[in-house]
Formats: structure tokens, sequence, C-alpha cells
């Protein structure tokens, strides 16, 4: 009797947790705010207007294909920006890069530069404290989007509140005075901007634009910062302990201080002659051409599953070429649907060149276990199939966006007919298409669509293992200074790896990937 009314006591509070744990936590305050337009002495102002004024309509584009580049560009923005700094990140780590950005967004609020800065809550984890104290200024407003509760366990929460907390904000995108943008795959941390000493450098991209592109950004960027979804932290936290302005200033001496003695680190030196080196060597030259913002709804995180209006655009893309598409997905999961659609490409007659992680080179092993089904019916429709070595780039004295030494596929880029080029936030697999809300630009410039095109073919060649067929057995190769390797295996994986793939891949969860 004792353990049946044990057992009903344990079922009402499972219930009650589900039931209480259930459901968006939604923005209680007004709080909507819009981006600002900058004043016509704004630096970035007079200067993208000197661009401009020879490429009316136009808009101006520089990959940034080198972490470096891509971290100086930021702390560039941030130094430049007169009015406003927007920033959308799904993960914002507080490590070397994110310290020296946050000193660099605190400078801009100290000047008076109004900052918004809204974070996806999924990797906020024992940040709370940094968070609230940094929202403090009044300079500085800071949001989470689709926070998780804090009186119950994160972990706790992805089982009892599926569907709500598993769905995440996965958009990245900076603008500066509503002036010029950079949007792209990278999130803010170490590993992204080829600082990792002790991590797996992930190979990424971004792009950074001027023209009337910008407000498309810092529109969609408005439509997430004033849904419902995204809280502000001192209204989903609380104050922070203690004296506001003490807590703020010990930490702004915090930063300067760490900022102070890490002036000869070697990330810091490095970083300072790529500096120079982007500024001074034309190495910052633009672009110009027509160019797209691809953006999903913050309202597609909700529970009513909404195909990403974004990939429906991607699609279109893919579906309109005539010769030529690279696809570059990290994590790459097409489906049955899409190894159909993508068969149908490839025997119609375009060249079809897809680049994922290898099982040695993934982050995640569950979505290689889940991608590995669809490898075969792929080749055989001709599509030709690389997966990155997880090895690719040893010993470069460059890094290229791949990184340099350990290094995992984190970039999202598209280039077809060698005229359209997209990157974004975008993976091609369900979370993305289904989930999570995603961010991107897609171009229209032929010299860059070329340029990149050859550029993809080179690292794909030089980084990556070809996938081929062979009596129906899957092998990879690679071109090598001592002839070409084969493997007939995934290469470089680990048993362990293999096993963890192999009992993954019978697992039910690839909607989830």
């Amino acid at each position: 009797m004792l353990r049946i009314c044990n057992s009903k006591i344990l079922c009402l509070t499972l219930v009650g947790l589900l039931s209480a744990c259930s459901g968006h936590a939604l923005r209680q305050s007004a709080g909507n705010s819009q981006y600002l337009e900058p004043p016509a002495d704004a630096p970035l102002v007079q200067a993208s207007a000197q661009l401009l004024q020879h490429h009316p309509g136009q808009n101006g584009f520089s990959l940034l294909t080198d972490g470096r580049d891509a971290l100086i560009a930021r702390l560039l923005l941030a130094a430049s920006a007169k009015q406003s700094l927007d920033l959308q990140y799904y993960l914002y780590h507080d490590d070397l890069s994110g310290s020296l950005l946050a000193w660099a967004l605190l400078n801009a609020a100290d000047r008076g530069v109004r900052v918004r800065l809204l974070l996806d809550d999924m990797a906020s984890r024992n940040k709370d404290d940094y968070l609230r104290i940094l929202a403090l200024h009044p300079n500085v407003n800071i949001r989470l989007f689709n926070p998780f509760r804090r009186e119950y366990s994160r972990d706790l929460q992805l089982l009892t509140r599926y569907g709500v907390s598993t769905r995440r904000m996965h958009n990245k995108a900076m603008v500066a005075d509503n002036c010029v943008a950079i949007v792209g795959g990278r999130n803010i941390g170490d590993e992204y901007f080829d600082a990792a000493t002790d991590a797996v450098v992930f190979g990424d991209l971004d792009v950074l634009t001027l023209g009337p592109v910008v407000s498309d950004v810092s529109q969609a960027f408005d439509t997430f910062w004033n849904h419902p979804f995204s809280i502000p932290v001192a209204e989903h936290l609380g104050e922070p302990a203690g004296t506001g302005h003490e807590s703020l200033q010990r930490l702004r001496d915090q930063l300067q201080l760490w900022l102070d003695s890490n002036q000869q680190h070697p990330y810091a030196v490095a970083l300072r002659g790529r500096a120079d080196q982007w500024l001074n060597t034309g190495q910052n030259a633009l672009f110009w051409g027509q160019a797209y913002v691809l953006t999903d709804s913050p309202q597609k995180i909700s529970q009513t599953p909404e195909v990403s209006p974004l990939m429906l655009s991607v699609g279109g893309l893919l579906n309109s070429a005539q010769r030529r598409v690279i696809l570059i997905s990290p994590y790459f999961v097409p489906g049955e649907e899409g190894t159909r659609f993508l068969q149908a490409l490839a025997q119609r007659g375009v060249e079809l060149i897809i680049l994922t992680n290898s099982l040695a080179s993934t982050d995640v092993p569950a979505v290689h276990s889940a991608y590995k089904k669809y490898r075969q019916s792929l080749l055989k429709a001709g599509v030709q199939l690389y997966e990155l070595d997880a090895k690719a780039g040893k010993g470069a004295t460059e890094r290229s966006w791949l990184g340099s030494s350990s290094v995992s596929l984190h970039a999202k880029a598209l280039v077809v007919d060698d005229e359209f080029f997209y990157v974004g936030s975008m993976n091609f697999d369900p979370r993305s298409v289904l989930q999570n809300t995603e961010m991107g630009m897609l171009f229209r410039q032929p010299i860059l669509g070329k340029m990149t095109a050859n550029g993809f073919m080179q690292v794909i060649s030089e980084n990556a293992w070809m996938l081929s067929l062979q009596n129906g057995e899957l092998r990879w190769s690679r071109n090598t200074l001592n002839g070409t390797v084969v493997r007939e295996q995934d290469p470089r994986a680990s048993v362990w790896r293999r096993l963890q793939s192999w009992v993954l891949g019978f697992l039910p969860i690839e909607t989830e990937l």
C-alpha cells in the first residue's frame, strides 16, 4: 500500500513539474525599441558615404575568412560606432575574444553609444552574474531569447520543456550605427577566431557589408529584440547582489587589468599585426553588388512546427541552378526528401559538390550517425561528396577559414553557378529547417562568386577526403605529396568514435539533429 501511495505521489509530482515547466517565458515589460539612424557626422556614416557614392543602390561586402580578421572587424566597429551597436548571437563565451569584445562594448557605452545585446540562453550557464553586471550600464541593454527558467535544472528542462527549451535562436549578426553589419556563422568565442589553444578550432565564415541591405539586418534584429520571447536580463534574472555602480566598476577594472596584463599574449601580438596588415594593405577591399537578408521569424520556435522561410529561399535558389552548386554544411542531414531533391539536381546535369565534417572532425557524432545513411544514395546519383580531414591545415604557417591544426568545419555557405553566394547560420539539417531560427545573407556578384567557388575548391582539394564507391563499398581518398591515400573506413576516427556513431545510428533522433 505504501509503495502504491508513493508511486501515486511521484506521478502527481512529475505531472505538476511538467506543467510548471511547460510554455515559453514571455517578457512582461513593454520595452520595445528600434534601430537608430546615425548622425551625418558619425565616422562610419562618412566612410560609407564616400564608398557608396561611387556605387549607388549597391551594397559593398567583404568576406571575413580569417578568424583574426573577423574579430578585428568587430572590435573596429565597436570602436568606431557613435550612436548604436546591435549584436545577436547564439553563443557568447567570456574567454579571451569574448572579454576583448566586452571591453570594447563597455568603452562604446561609456562614449554614449546605445548597446543592445540579444543572446540565446543556451550557453549562458554560470554567466548570470556577469550578464547582470554588464546590463547595469545605462547604455547597455541585454536580453535573453527563450530563456531557461532559473528555478529548475537546465538539463531537466530539456526533457520537461521538450519542444520549448530545445528550440533556439541560432542567428549571428552585429550592426554598427545602422551603417555596417557582420553576418555569418561565427559565435563569440576563441574557437571561432583562431584563438583557441586547448580546443578544436572551428573553420568559419562571416561577411562584412555596408549599403541599403544593412537596414534590413537592423529590421531583422528589431523583430527578434521586440518579440515577447526576448526578456531583459534584469527582468528574468533579477538585480545583482551588492551595489550596482561598484559591481560594474569592478568588472570594468577587471577587464582593463586583464587587457593590460595580456598585451604580450601571443594571440594579442598576432592580432595587432594582423590589424595593421588588414588596415594598411587593402585586405578589406569591398566587392559591390546586390545583397539580400534571409531570415526566419522568432515565432518559429513556438510549438507549432514551421519550415524555415530561409530554407525555402535557399531551396528555390538551388532549384534554379544550371551549372554548379557548392554546398558547405558542417551538420549535414538531408533526410529522405532532401536526398531526393539533391539527387534530382545532380541527375539533371548540375555539378553538385558537398563538403561536410568527417566522423573524426565533427563535434557532434550524433549528426554524423544520421548523415552517413545518405552517403551511398547521393554518390550513386552523381553527387560529389567530401568530408573534412580532422588534421586539415596542420603545419600551415598562415591560418585560413579552416583554422590551423585540429579543426572542425563550422562554416555554412553556398555558391550557385559561380554567381550567387550565401553565408549564414543555417545548416542543411532538420534542426535548422524546423526548430532553430536562422539568418544569412545572399549576394549576387559574379567576381566574388567565381573567386569564392575557386577558393572553396582549393580548400576541398587540399583539406578533405573524397568519397567514392568501389564494388558498392565506401572509400575515402586524398591526394598527398606521397601519392594518393585510400581508406576503407572513416579516416582518423577512433574505434570509440566509430562505435559511438554506430550505436547512435539506431536511435530515432534524426529530426532533432
